[in-house]
Formats: C-alpha cells, sequence, structure tokens
C-alpha cells in the first residue's frame, strides 16, 4: 500500500530529477507528474496522502520523513520546524518561480512554462 502519491510538475527538469530520486529512495511513495495525475498546471510539489495534501516545502519536508533512512528523515523532521519551514518556505519558492533557469544551468530539460515578461 501507498503512503501517498508526489504530484510534480511533469515540464520541469528539477521535478523530473527529484521525481526519479524519490521513486529510487523512498519506494513507499507513488510518484506521477501533474499530467498523470490530472492536474492541468502546478505551482508546486504536492503530497497527497489519505488523510492530508501537503505541497511546496512541506511537502518535501513530509516526503522526507517517510524515507527508511535515518538521516533522510532527520533532514525532513529539522525542515518541518517552526522556525526551519518559514525560511524551507522561502527558499523552496525561489527555487519554485526560478526552475526554467536553473534546470537550464544543470543541464536538465527546462521548464516548458514561459519566461515572465517584466
Amino acid at each position: 500500500m501507498s503512503a501517498g502519491v508526489v504530484v510534480y510538475d511533469g515540464d520541469c527538469g528539477i521535478c523530473q530529477a527529484s521525481a526519479r530520486w524519490i521513486e529510487r529512495h523512498i519506494p513507499s511513495l507513488d510518484v506521477q507528474s501533474h499530467y498523470e495525475y490530472g492536474v492541468e498546471e502546478l505551482g508546486s510539489v504536492w503530497l497527497v496522502t489519505p488523510t492530508y495534501n501537503y505541497e511546496g516545502a512541506e511537502a518535501v519536508a513530509r516526503v522526507l520523513m517517510l524515507s527508511s533512512k535515518r538521516w533522510m528523515h532527520v533532514c525532513g523532521r529539522i525542515m518541518n520546524a517552526p522556525v526551519v519551514r518559514l525560511v524551507a518556505s522561502g527558499i523552496y519558492r525561489v527555487i519554485a518561480r526560478n526552475r526554467r533557469h536553473i534546470s537550464r544551468a544543470l543541464g536538465l530539460n527546462a521548464c516548458a512554462i514561459p519566461s515572465p515578461k517584466n
């Protein structure tokens, strides 16, 4: 039985690489792109569990907490601590906003979303 479903932006290179990492390291989770999940657009990662839905940095923390590896579990618990959660959320938002450029810089498939016009 699955502990939940991680839903990620299927157009994002960073998201695709993260999804593959989750599949390798946390097999108790199902991993689906937003296309597979039936969502037209996705602004942040989701963790959909039987009891609650998480998104963004909180979803990342919860995913890590589901790991059987102690160090990942500890990292997730630290990320979920009240003060750290605020910092993690801010960092997550910056990365999410710039995921296209970051993906390209890392040599991953860049997001198919258009760049914001200033």
